[in-house]
């Protein structure tokens, strides 16, 4: 049984929640964020505890920060603009570590979020699967093109929002009752990596396609690693995951043009395609201030003065990568500390994994923070969008599980 007992009834419906406050709007996401995070630092007084404060990626988490206040501000095309989003940075790695210290710092809130998180998941699966048969999804939405699906989303977006929490269901391995075996847990994995990998396929999404095939090596590799008393279920169970997928694609030969022909050509012809395109904008816009940057939320007013002086047609609505992003708008001096933040971030969370032989557990870690924070991956902005929250729980939730291992590991 699920070891909630200690939850009080307010905790459990907060938890309950918790993952549709952040799926389906981009204003609960915005409000719930925000909120968690300054009730985290009320508690963090109350009960005289900073120790999270003082972590060593979170001190480069202020002095990052520090460098949007003190000096990308400053230096800002747009000083007043710049101003609100270099002050609002701080409630995503906030929320992340209330997550950590508070929401999940136990094992009950860590069952109850998952399984909340897993029941809310199937349902956007379910809803997208019915709009990819039928044309309208449960509450009569349409798709948004005949190979673009939206699911319970108003835009075609289902796979680019699951595959930032797709990962986090691998954890259920080690906290379900249920999954105490090892065979029902390799039963478990393969059926997540089945079900994921067609769910994304019929979306369309070929960035999300592409992240999740990545993000399952990077786990099936950790799995050989983890199983190795049944690596030979392991390679079976792979075996079918291909064969389903084959017959897949061949069912439906225009989705596959879509979700994989088509990303194919893009990466074979990377520079002429839509996302080279909107890369080299991005660099232009970076080589306007190289140094210290444009000053945060200036990227579109830069990318419009460049079109307007060129007079080319740009996509200015963002770089589709974070590094780029970052770099046109802290320039070389803010990436360098943003870039040095993360990897104080993935070295908190992987090295005690990797010292107690973990595998699973770190190849899932680390695919959890690679979705959004990978260097090649092209993609929403992980700082001020919808998607950031998403991206933020999954660091949250690392960190979680570093602490829990920690905790454990010390007994």
């Amino acid at each position: 049984m699920l070891a909630v007992g200690s939850l009080s009834i307010k905790e459990r419906i907060f938890l309950s929640l918790l993952p549709s406050l952040l799926l389906f709007f981009r204003g609960t996401a915005d409000i719930t964020v925000s909120l968690c995070g300054l009730f985290f630092l009320w508690l963090s007084y109350q009960h005289k505890d900073w120790s999270w404060a003082k972590t060593s990626w979170f001190k480069w988490v202020w002095v990052f920060w520090g460098h949007l206040l003190l000096i990308n501000v400053l230096l800002s095309i747009d000083p007043s603009d710049s101003l609100f989003y270099a002050i609002t940075f701080i409630r995503w790695p906030l929320f992340a570590v209330a997550i950590a210290y508070w929401m999940l710092k136990d094992k009950p809130r860590q069952q109850w979020f998952l399984m909340t998180l897993i029941l809310t998941s199937l349902f956007i699966v379910l809803d997208t699967v019915w709009q990819y048969l039928t044309g309208v999804d449960w509450f009569s939405m349409p798709s948004f093109t005949d190979t673009r699906l939206t699911g319970p989303f108003r835009n075609p977006i289902p796979g680019t929002m699951m595959v930032r929490v797709w990962f986090i269901m691998l954890f259920a391995v080690f906290l379900m009752p249920l999954l105490t075996s090892q065979k029902r847990q390799l039963f478990y994995l393969i059926a997540l990596i089945a079900l994921g990998l067609g769910f994304i396929f019929i979306t369309g999404e070929r960035m999300a396609f592409i992240v999740f095939l990545a993000g399952s090596a990077v786990c099936i590799t950790g799995m050989f690693f983890e199983y190795q008393a049944h690596r030979k279920q392991l390679l079976i169970g792979l075996f079918a995951i291909a064969i389903g997928f084959i017959i897949l694609t061949q069912l439906d030969p225009m989705m596959t043009q879509r979700t994989i022909s088509s990303a194919l050509d893009k990466l074979a012809h990377f520079s002429e395609s839509d996302y080279g395109q909107v890369f080299q904008t991005a660099v232009s816009a970076w080589q306007q201030y190289p140094v210290f940057g444009s000053g945060m939320h200036t990227y579109r007013t830069v990318c419009e003065g460049i079109a307007l002086s060129t007079q080319a047609n740009l996509n200015c609505s963002h770089p589709h990568n974070l590094y780029l992003h970052i770099a046109a708008e802290t320039g070389l001096f803010g990436l360098c500390l943003f870039v040095i933040m993360l990897l104080m971030l993935y070295f908190n969370v992987l090295r005690p994994l990797y010292r107690s032989q973990q595998w699973l557990k770190m190849a899932a870690s680390f695919t959890i923070l690679s979705t959004s924070l990978w260097p090649l991956i092209g993609g929403k902005s992980v700082l001020n969008n919808w998607v950031a929250a998403l991206v933020w729980v999954g660091v949250g939730w690392c960190l979680a599980m570093s602490l829990a291992h920690k905790k454990q590991a010390s007994h």
